[in-house]
């Protein structure tokens, strides 16, 4: 049976749906009817869980710079709406506004920096550990995940292409994305003449937001390749560590490996769906893919934690067979 959402859960999900709407409605109807009550709405709901949160800080269940976003986007949202009110000060809302935004920044660093003593810790472990302190472990991981998949990005086209590969079993270079890269920068100019001839008659700032989805969907795809290149798979010391660039991984003894062998052949599409299904799979399209048989359960580590046990992974690996003998090496 599938979980009930949490109570928490639940009112955030009708914050940012009231959020956006009216973010959205303030954009295109500045002086829509709606707008003061979806507004006032949004800061009610928001005010609730702001209370929330001091009682479970008050209960030693929540660090307290959590509260720190939410009280700031208080701030600001009261800020907004009671400033058009005569006889209220803007300066008292600026400066309890800049107050926390300062406080927010400084805790930030502090944690980023006890972060960094971190040992053997990937960027992006470290970020969302400083990050938790602010915000749920969820949106921890996906801030981090995104900063580093963005300065992997601006790292490799600075230049960065040309530092080697780390040592172990690539699946970078038999990639799609691999033949695929000299042509990503092209998607840019063509997006903006498209975007020119076939919706001319969009507003600019919806276009600008088009284009910018575009830059995103460029430098997101060479900070893939960036981390695909930087974390090949290993076999070290008896234990197996397998990548995905920074989306996916997981580690266990070699010794758990049962079988370790090619994709069969399928007769179609629907007999290698049924095969694939239920099996996490650590893979760059257009590599050579293998099958590994465990053992023991193994949880695949993504993007918002571990995933379910598993005894089957399919992995991509440019050269297989030396893989495999390395694997043999290790099990013996």
């Amino acid at each position: 049976m599938a979980r009930l959402l949490r109570p928490s859960a639940l009112l955030w999900g009708l914050l940012l749906l009231l959020g956006a709407a009216a973010v959205g409605l303030r954009l295109r109807a500045p002086g829509h009817r709606a707008l003061p009550w979806l507004t006032g709405a949004f800061l009610v709901l928001l005010a609730l869980r702001v209370v929330g949160m001091i009682l479970a800080w008050r209960r030693q269940q929540l660090p307290g710079t959590r509260l720190l976003l939410p009280a700031l986007l208080l701030v600001e949202g009261l800020g907004l709406v009671l400033s058009r009110a005569p006889g209220l000060t803007l300066w008292l809302r600026l400066g309890t506004a800049l107050a926390l935004e300062i406080l927010l920044l400084a805790l930030a660093i502090r944690a980023w920096r006890t972060t960094r003593a971190l040992p053997g810790a990937w960027p992006e472990d470290r970020i969302a550990a400083a990050f938790e302190a602010f915000v749920p472990p969820r949106a921890a991981r996906l801030m981090a995940f995104e900063l580093v998949l963005l300065g992997s990005a601006l790292r490799f086209l600075g230049g960065g292409f040309r530092e080697a590969a780390p040592r172990g079993f690539s699946h970078h270079r038999e990639s799609g994305l691999h033949a695929l890269l000299p042509a990503l920068p092209l998607l840019i100019p063509g997006d903006i003449l498209l975007m020119k001839a076939l919706f001319s008659g969009l507003a600019p700032w919806l276009r600008w937001v088009l284009h910018a989805s575009t830059v995103y969907a460029v430098l997101w795809l060479f900070g893939f390749y960036a981390t695909l290149k930087a974390r090949p798979h290993q076999i070290e010391d008896g234990q197996v560590h397998l990548h995905q660039g920074l989306v996916k991984s997981v580690a266990f003894p070699a010794r758990w490996i049962l079988a370790a062998a090619p994709l069969p052949s399928f007769d179609d599409d629907w007999a290698r769906h049924a095969h694939m299904k239920g099996m996490p799979r650590l893979v760059a399209r257009g590599t050579p893919m293998l099958e590994l048989k465990l053992s023991e359960p193994v949880r695949v580590s993504g993007l918002l934690g571990p995933g379910r046990p598993t005894t089957r992974l399919a992995i991509s690996v440019d050269d297989p067979a030396a893989f495999l003998a390395a694997l043999g090496a290790a099990c013996a």
